[in-house]
């Protein structure tokens, strides 16, 4: 009995066609290749192409071939959780070791263990860890694409598909947002918005339809990205939008990170009353759960309207010193603080202090989300002032040319923190 990818390189080889032949632009050679060796599941879409670039029909490569009992894989979808659970992705590949080759059935049992193994692979190849209190923090690492687990996508793409066939639409757009999410975590902006208008447009029949919290799953990745993307006042109209449904349907789904965005929006507005609204209904919320990460997050917050909102430093540094002790030293927070902390000492004229306290990013092993990338490279160009003015001038220029050059290399740098940077840049080389 042979398995599904030894019947599709052996009717290859029989018809005498490349995998490039056989993919024509449906699908990568690379995919077919993981495919042929038993790494990676074909979607029926995908295995359909196939069958017809190699003159036969799905059912008979499917015929005779080993599949996983239904009974092996409820063991191994709750030994996959489990490892999931407990962060160890790392023995994911010896749990599949005895059942490589094998064909999953067309359940949804079978979706969802292959949504799981997207998840374990791609926190296994970029170094992922998460902490207690769900922060995730990414090392840096330089990323082999040829390694089998880096092809964490097509895991994803699997299951959607298989969602789908099975009339599954919610968990088929969940994991869509999944792997929209992952690509943030990766960075990869451009591909998170042009995959997220993609499935906007494929869904656009069945969103009205989806359950509350998918939806608000829905709105929450859409808000997201349009705030990454700079559209502040569409950002904002969906914004409220959301949170009057969440409201409605009393799914609070990420309702913090909601007032974060809100008071972003509004301080980019101007609108002093909304600032003060969602200022106070995250301190509500924070409250209420009496959650640690969450009096940090809004103790930042408050210092970050006090000294770009308020302009009153001397109440940021207040802030901070007030609750600084919620910040835990391996937190991704921390260096937001000490950035705010660091600028209000430049605003009080207290130069040598502030230079004590600017960050710098490259000696910290996070990836940094795009928003905060964009005001702590302002860091550099509060370097160059406080050199300025302690009349370092050799300083002063190498860090305002650090900080023109990082803010350059941003494609969603916020406006005012590129307009600041370059304002500085010119500044720092007239004066010296």
């Amino acid at each position: 009995m042979s398995t599904l990818g030894e019947r599709i390189r052996q009717l290859r080889k029989q018809r005498g066609k490349t995998l490039a032949e056989v993919a024509e632009g449906r699908l990568t050679k690379g995919m077919l290749s993981l495919i042929e060796n038993n790494k990676a599941q074909p979607s029926m879409e995908s295995l359909t192409h196939i069958a017809e670039a190699l003159e036969t029909d799905p059912q008979s490569l499917l015929a005779d071939v080993n599949v996983i009992t239904e009974a092996d894989l409820r063991s191994l979808i709750i030994q996959l959780k489990a490892l999931l659970t407990n962060h160890r992705y790392d023995d994911v590949a010896s749990l599949l070791t005895p059942f490589a080759g094998m064909t999953l059935p067309h359940t949804y049992e079978a979706a969802q263990f292959v949504r799981d193994l997207g998840k374990a692979y791609f926190y296994k190849s970029q170094s992922i860890h998460q902490t207690d209190t769900g922060l995730f923090l990414l090392e840096k690492k330089t990323v082999n694409s040829t390694v089998d687990e880096n092809n964490w996508r097509t895991y994803f793409e699997n299951a959607e598909q298989r969602f789908i066939e099975l009339s599954f639409l919610d968990e088929a757009a969940n994991t869509a947002l999944d792997y929209i999410e992952y690509l943030t975590f990766e960075l990869e902006y451009e591909k998170a918005i042009e995959l997220f208008t993609k499935k906007q447009a494929a869904y656009a029949d069945q969103i009205k339809d989806f359950d509350p919290l998918t939806l608000s799953k829905w709105n929450f990745q859409e808000v997201a990205l349009l705030m990454i993307m700079g559209k502040s006042d569409l950002g904002r109209k969906r914004l409220k939008e959301s949170l009057t449904f969440a409201i409605e349907k009393r799914q609070f789904y990420k309702v913090d990170q909601y007032y974060r965005f809100a008071i972003h929006f509004a301080m980019l507005a101007k609108d002093e009353k909304e600032v003060n609204y969602y200022l106070h209904k995250h301190h509500l919320l924070t409250e209420l759960l009496e959650d640690d990460y969450l009096k940090s997050i809004h103790t930042l917050n408050k210092a970050i309207v006090a000294i770009m909102f308020e302009n009153n430093p001397t109440k940021a540094l207040e802030v901070i010193n007030d609750r600084k002790n919620f910040v835990r030293k391996d937190d991704t927070l921390r260096i937001l603080f000490q950035h705010i902390y660091g600028q209000a000492l430049y605003e009080l004229k207290r130069y040598k202090e502030s230079l004590h306290y600017l960050p710098s990013i490259n000696e910290y092993p996070f990836r940094i989300h795009v928003l905060d990338l964009s005001m702590l490279t302002t860091a550099d160009a509060y370097k160059a002032l406080c050199y300025a003015k302690l009349g370092e001038d050799e300083k002063a220029r190498v860090h305002a040319t650090k900080a023109k050059e990082s803010i350059l290399k941003q494609n969603y740098a916020i406006d005012y923190h590129k307009s600041f940077i370059l304002q500085t840049y010119d500044d720092i080389f007239k004066e010296v």
